[in-house]
């Protein structure tokens, strides 16, 4: 059986970057998601994780993630504590309005990053987190639709006459 709700609380130190990897890459292989999707859900927690930890090294010791399952899809929720307020001002801005800016800071890249990769976002002021949520039904109808293409042109090799 598949769990409904995991959580991790990761170091902040480059040498622990595989244990979000690792969280991510077991909840996706529980849930059959693939390539590209897991792609995007790695970079945006490990971005939403580095948002969290801040800027200058030592500023925090560990961040805590929660993946939660849910009829909309899955979600990765990253708890940024005393970073919440400077996150919330920076995605209070539109994707567009940004993106129009002659030089975006690193920040700015990296949210535009996660929006653009993400489902959803939701920022929680109470919980002081990042909710990032990925639709599974669109993976799934993917899936499908690609299933379906590879049928076809297997059925249609089928009944092509065979030439000497």
């Amino acid at each position: 059986m598949v769990e409904k709700v995991r959580k991790i609380r990761v170091p902040v130190r480059k040498k622990d970057a595989h244990t979000i990897e690792a969280f991510v890459e077991k909840i996706c292989d529980d849930f059959g998601i693939f390539n590209s999707y897991y792609g995007n859900i790695l970079f945006t927690v490990n971005e939403a994780v580095n948002f969290a930890a801040g800027n200058e090294a030592g500023e925090v010791d560990f961040v805590d993630i929660q993946f939660v399952s849910k009829a909309e899809g899955l979600v990765f929720q990253v708890f940024l504590r005393d970073r919440f307020l400077e996150i919330a001002v920076l995605f209070s801005k539109s994707v567009g309005d940004t993106l129009e800016k002659e030089e975006l800071t690193e920040e700015e890249k990296n949210m535009v990053m996660i929006r653009m990769l993400s489902d959803e976002v939701n920022l929680d002021p109470d919980r002081e987190m990042m909710e990032l949520v990925f639709y599974i039904s669109s993976i799934n109808q993917h899936l499908t639709l690609e299933r379906i293409k590879v049928l076809d042109e297997y059925f249609t090799k089928l009944h092509q006459p065979k030439t000497a």
